[in-house]
């Protein structure tokens, strides 16, 4: 039997496509606020923030910019560096982008200042125009690594001759702004891309296209892909990324299975390998209230189109199987204050007030085994199948 990928690469956070759906207005403006830079007219250093939550996608558009503009025959220099993992130092952060122009390691008897000059000699004598990237720069805003970020967006006052160079600054949000002293701020300047969160028909949209790349005909549904789609939006912040890890877990799953179908127990199975393990040790030292509301959530999952039920519904079903266990029934306002518990812990996910998902990692069997190991009766009936309403 054939497997359900054509490529799975295509889904690696590492790949870039040849197109990033809904935001194609993102990249017209990086294309003309670079124009001259890359064309060698710009009179002074660019300096351009790129703003948005984790997923939206700002490295790859930076980096769908560079392929573009190397097609059309823009030559230029480009680094990226990632602060998190390869700026903690002023010496590291610029030892870095010199090892990354030159090929070659800065020598450690040099002072930061002095591997910086290195840089700039080094990127004048090449002769062409360069974008620098500094990924998730808010992790390194405050401390040494401020004066850092005013002295990459000073490069024209170190160099005699212009310098053909566009820094480009990512950030998860403009608040890393705030610890930065006033001059600091000032020196970034006010051009600044807005990543905004992807909407729930973008992800769809998203999904789809990077789907039809990775996968072969057939073998993942637009039900499915609209149900991860609706996932991402309400539990995980809109983030693509974790979108593509889930789909891509799922079609390994489906493989070694054997299935030439990427099925909706595919995607929870992988959702749950991927979350925040919620272990069965913690199931069993919740109350009884607390698991029978635990599988009354995992119970209505099984026949709901959506990956959330309304706590309504939650309710009504939470009702019926306190009574099946030989629990006492209790009141709506403690119900809730139950919910939320649950919600503080992490076994539940929320979309606002009304609806209510059980984590990924929670598993229907282990909440099931917990409850009949309480004292209360419990009919072998729960563990039987449901009607298509979600009643027992």
């Amino acid at each position: 039997m054939c497997g359900v990928f054509i490529d799975r690469e295509k889904l690696s956070s590492r790949y870039v496509p040849s197109q990033l759906p809904h935001r194609d207005a993102q990249l017209r403006t990086l294309e003309e606020l670079l124009s001259d830079v890359v064309g060698g007219e710009a009179e002074t250093p660019r300096v351009i923030q790129l703003v948005g939550p984790t997923g939206t996608g700002k490295t790859s558009s930076v980096y769908l910019l560079h392929r573009r503009l190397t097609a059309r025959g823009g030559e230029h220099l480009f680094i990226y560096l990632n602060l998190r993992i390869e700026g903690s130092t002023p010496f590291l952060l610029f030892s870095t982008l010199y090892e990354r122009l030159t090929g070659h390691p800065a020598s450690r008897s040099l002072s930061a200042q002095e591997v910086l000059r290195k840089f700039l000699r080094a990127l004048r004598e090449r002769r062409k125009p360069a974008l620098i990237v500094l990924d998730e720069v808010e992790y390194h805003a405050k401390g040494s690594l401020s004066s850092v970020i005013y002295t990459l967006t000073r490069l024209q006052e170190m160099e005699v001759d212009a310098l053909q160079v566009a820094t480009l600054f990512v950030a998860r949000s403009l608040s890393w702004l705030k610890l930065l002293d006033p001059a600091e701020r000032s020196s970034l300047g006010n051009i600044v891309i807005s990543y905004p969160p992807y909407t729930r028909e973008q992800l769809f949209d998203i999904l789809l296209y990077r789907a039809s790349e990775a996968f072969r005909d057939g073998a993942v549904g637009e039900d499915i892909v609209q149900w991860l789609a609706d996932y991402t939006y309400t539990y995980m912040a809109s983030d693509v990324r974790r979108a593509l890890d889930t789909l891509f877990y799922a079609g390994i799953l489906a493989e070694q299975e054997g299935s030439s179908k990427v099925m909706l127990d595919h995607v929870l199975k992988a959702l749950r390998n991927l979350d925040a393990f919620i272990a069965p040790a913690d199931v069993q030292r919740l109350s009884p209230y607390e698991q029978a509301v635990l599988y009354s959530a995992l119970k209505l999952m099984e026949f709901s189109s959506k990956p959330y039920v309304r706590l309504s519904e939650l309710w009504e079903k939470f009702l019926v199987v306190i009574e099946q266990v030989g629990l006492d029934a209790l009141k709506l306002e403690e119900f809730e204050d139950i919910v939320q518990r649950l919600v503080d812990m992490g076994a539940l996910l929320t979309e606002g007030p009304a609806r209510i998902a059980p984590a990924p990692s929670i598993n229907l069997e282990v909440v099931e085994a917990s409850l009949k190991s309480l004292r209360y009766s419990y009919p072998w009936e729960l563990a039987g199948d449901a009607d298509a309403s979600g009643r027992l």
